[in-house]
């Protein structure tokens, strides 16, 4: 079984397998004749279809999931963001006050940011009225608050469309080894019964083969370069023998 990370989203070979399916499915739905209704190809080819239904909506239950990693992991940024500035805000005016209890965190991860904003507000509340009078904002302290259940609560949705989005890859992986086993019996089945009909052999063939992945553009560029060398060495290589022929021919 040919396994997917949980961060590829219809991978280039799934897309090719999918599209497969999609050819097997229409071929099947153009010789339904051939192949008889509720006949052991028939249900065969029931097992393909449900596969491609599944996972036709697990990619898109995998798609949206990859989006609202990318729409948490954005507000979380935000959020972040603006609970520093509320922190390095806090800290600088107790360092002016003479208090010193307010540093500033070294890690500068999510969770260590919003630990150090819930003890700024815990340790700021008896000070309130003295951080207003170096003119902090009078709401600063629900700031943090705030901050720390922004952060929290983006953390929390992230890791929700993480595990939808997980899900869905698997159920993807687990319907794809479905179709190929149900495939894998079928091909023998539909051998036999298309054998002697010339027409419809080669399309059967022709819409279970998975086409090949493309060259990437930097490996079409290195077979290129590699085929011009090759050309001028063969060119060479013809100048040369062509060269020595007439040499040994006048010495002759």
């Amino acid at each position: 079984m040919v396994t997917i990370s949980e961060e590829s989203v219809m991978t280039d070979y799934s897309k090719r397998i999918f599209e497969m399916l999609v050819r097997v499915l229409v071929f099947r739905l153009t010789h339904k004749d051939l192949i008889g209704k509720d006949s052991q190809a028939d249900q065969l080819f029931e097992k393909v279809d449900a596969a491609f239904k599944t996972i036709s909506a697990q990619s898109t239950l995998q798609a949206s999931g990859k989006n609202a990693v990318r729409l948490s992991s954005r507000e979380r940024t935000i959020v972040r963001d603006e609970l520093r500035k509320d922190l390095e805000a806090v800290s600088h005016t107790a360092a002016s006050m003479g208090i010193k209890e307010f540093f500033m965190p070294r890690d500068k991860g999510d969770r260590a940011i919003a630990d150090v904003a819930r003890i700024f507000a815990k340790l700021a509340e008896p000070l309130k009225k003295e951080f207003i009078a170096h003119h902090m904002p009078e709401d600063f302290i629900d700031r943090l608050r705030a901050g720390v259940e922004g952060i929290e609560r983006s953390i929390e949705q992230q890791a929700a469309s993480k595990g939808e989005r997980k899900a869905a890859t698997t159920a993807i992986a687990t319907a794809r080894a479905e179709a190929l086993a149900a495939l894998t019996r079928l091909d023998p089945i539909m051998d036999n019964l298309v054998w002697d009909n010339p027409p419809v052999k080669p399309a059967w063939n022709a819409v279970r083969r998975v086409e090949k992945a493309p060259a990437p553009k930097k490996l079409k560029h290195v077979f290129k370069c590699a085929g011009q060398k090759h050309a001028r060495l063969s060119l060479s290589i013809d100048s040369f023998s062509s060269a020595s022929t007439k040499r040994l021919e006048r010495l002759g």
